[in-house]
């Protein structure tokens, strides 16, 4: 049985390895990452990533000993992270830190008996702490690079063994069927001339056939999938008379639907007459095609999530921030044309409108302000808000929508709380947010009122309450752990972003964003904020103040 250092990594193994590399550079955005394989004396990179930047080639070998971060990971077995190389005596010496690699993050890879392969690693030019996230993507690209050693090693001793055993097969019977027990294979012997077959038990099982019965190349034809069959009769055809080995893989279509991937493995030989006979292996390899494929589908969704992530996250943000100021204008502004457009043109309530407009435009203009300083990386301003007025403000925003669908609005808002220190356009947004949502989540109800309950109180000494409260259908118990994630929504025109981003920004002000099943079949989504300190301005909100000219 060969060790593992003597198993050849296939082709395709090592291209599928280039591309976890390759999407491991793009999406931590470094440099470099490897794959390497330890040959003592030395270490070879065996899988270098092509990405800008990278100063390591594939097959450059490097000696041993010399203080290189990878030694540290082969040697503890263990996650290597180091930030700064340069501010760290240990690494002074590192032959890294001279091609300019002053940060390193690797985790070994070891064959099944525990034997080092090497390691996977991503590199940086510049001071990196690498996140718990990344630490996660890069242990489950080791555990696919172990499950692949894993997969040769298996299937190299399998292999092995079938060849063994099966050349024995007419001197053993007693070795044949511990040779079954051992590989789970099922073996055959087939005459050519004769036409004679011969099938182990494993073989009979694989076919679905009763053991009963002679086997024939016609019976195992019948077995072969209807897209697979010229394949396989291309291979029986071109063996019979070239009387080369064979190697072929094919799916079969028992009776009862079920489509099994098969591999047929036979060394061609020659017996006492010398007539051609075919000795081999039948394995049964449905479960590794589907893990397979399984790893094909996650490497593509991790691709897509990246992209996903970096251009989708950004695009869905923006279009959800600015869409409700662009939309309340549109609101205000057909309804001033329809005041101008009476017998008796309400001119007043007109310049109310247009007024609410303007206000509504700079507002927009506000959102892409905070967007550009979300960019910049600087903190946005954070001021005294009186909560009751924003949230009579938002309501006035949204009441041709409200009228439109129906929707009553229930207000109990305590007069005497305290105000919040917040962004004033974040907090808008959040609360127009879940006004909309409520809003949508009554579209479908019929057979009751549907009313909009909005509340604000005192919440444990020190913190100011809102809750947004429809008579909607309800959250799904399935959904409610993930209705504030990325992506996720209930709605067939929806982001998926909005409640995202609101719980962003209500964490943004040390505060919290929860969802609970209301009263009245509805759902309540919770916001709590901490109250502004006496020296941020502290004021009291009361019903006194206003709510907008359309409420």
């Amino acid at each position: 049985m060969s060790t593992p250092e003597m198993i050849q990594i296939p082709s395709q193994i090592v291209q599928k390895w280039q591309d976890i590399v390759d999407l491991l550079a793009e999406i931590l955005r470094v440099p470099s990452a490897l794959v390497m394989k330890v040959e003592p004396p030395n270490i070879k990179v065996f899988v270098s990533s092509e990405s800008e930047g990278n100063p390591y080639e594939e097959d450059e070998v490097a000696c041993l000993n010399t203080g290189l971060y990878c030694e540290t990971v082969m040697r503890t077995r263990d996650l290597l992270l180091v930030p700064n190389a340069l501010v760290d005596q240990e690494w002074k010496v590192n032959p890294d830190i001279k091609l300019g690699m002053i940060s390193y993050m690797g985790f070994p890879v070891a064959w099944p008996n525990g034997d080092i392969f090497g390691t996977i690693c991503v590199l940086d030019s510049r001071r990196n702490e690498y996140n718990e996230l990344y630490k996660k993507l890069l242990l489950q690209c080791r555990d696919v690079l172990q499950a692949d050693l894993t997969s040769l090693q298996a299937r190299n001793e399998l292999e092995l063994k079938v060849l063994e055993r099966t050349a024995e097969l007419r001197r053993s019977e007693v070795y044949l069927t511990e040779a079954q027990k051992l590989s789970r294979t099922g073996s055959f012997g087939w005459n050519v001339k004769s036409g004679d077959l011969f099938w182990s038990d494993e073989s009979f099982r694989i076919f679905g056939y009763d053991k009963a019965l002679s086997p024939t190349v016609d019976m195992a034809l019948q077995r072969v999938h209807p897209d697979d069959l010229a394949l396989v009769q291309r291979t029986i055809d071109r063996a019979s008379s070239d009387g080369k080995d064979i190697d072929l893989e094919y799916r079969l279509l028992l009776p009862d639907g079920t489509v099994k991937n098969i591999r047929v493995v036979a060394r061609a030989v020659r017996d006492a007459a010398g007539q051609l006979e075919f000795n081999g292996a039948l394995m049964d390899v449905t479960a590794a095609k589907r893990a397979e494929e399984e790893l094909i589908r996650a490497h593509a969704e991790l691709a897509r999530a990246a992209r996903v992530t970096t251009l989708g996250e950004l695009t869905a943000s923006i279009a959800h921030e600015i869409n409700q100021p662009l939309a309340a204008m549109v609101a205000n502004g057909n309804a001033g044309l329809s005041l101008l457009k009476r017998a008796t043109p309400d001119v007043a309530q007109a310049r109310d409108a247009f007024t609410c407009i303007v206000d509504d435009g700079l507002r927009a203009a506000e959102v892409i302000e905070s967007i550009r300083a979300m960019f910049k990386n600087v903190d946005q301003e954070k001021t005294p808000i009186d909560i009751n007025k924003l949230v009579r403000d938002m309501l006035g925003l949204m009441l041709g929508e409200l009228r439109a669908s129906h929707v009553s609005v229930e207000t109990k808002l305590d007069d005497n709380l305290p105000d919040v220190r917040a962004n004033r356009v974040q907090l808008q947004q959040v609360i127009l947010n879940l006004i909309r949502n409520a809003i949508e989540a009554m579209h479908s109800v019929t057979n009751r009122a549907r009313v909009l309950r909005i509340g604000s109180a005192i919440h444990e000494r020190d913190g100011v309450l809102v809750s947004v409260e429809d008579s909607g259908t309800g959250l799904n118990p399935k959904d409610t752990a993930r209705i504030f994630d990325s992506f996720f929504t209930t709605k067939p025109q929806g982001t998926g972003m909005g409640l995202s981003i609101s719980r962003s920004i209500i964490r943004g002000h040390q505060g919290r964003l929860w969802a609970t099943s209301g009263t009245d079949q509805g759902a309540v989504f919770n916001v709590l904020l901490p109250a502004a300190r006496p020296a941020d301005g502290k004021t009291m909100s009361g019903a006194a103040r206003g709510m907008g000219p359309f409420v």
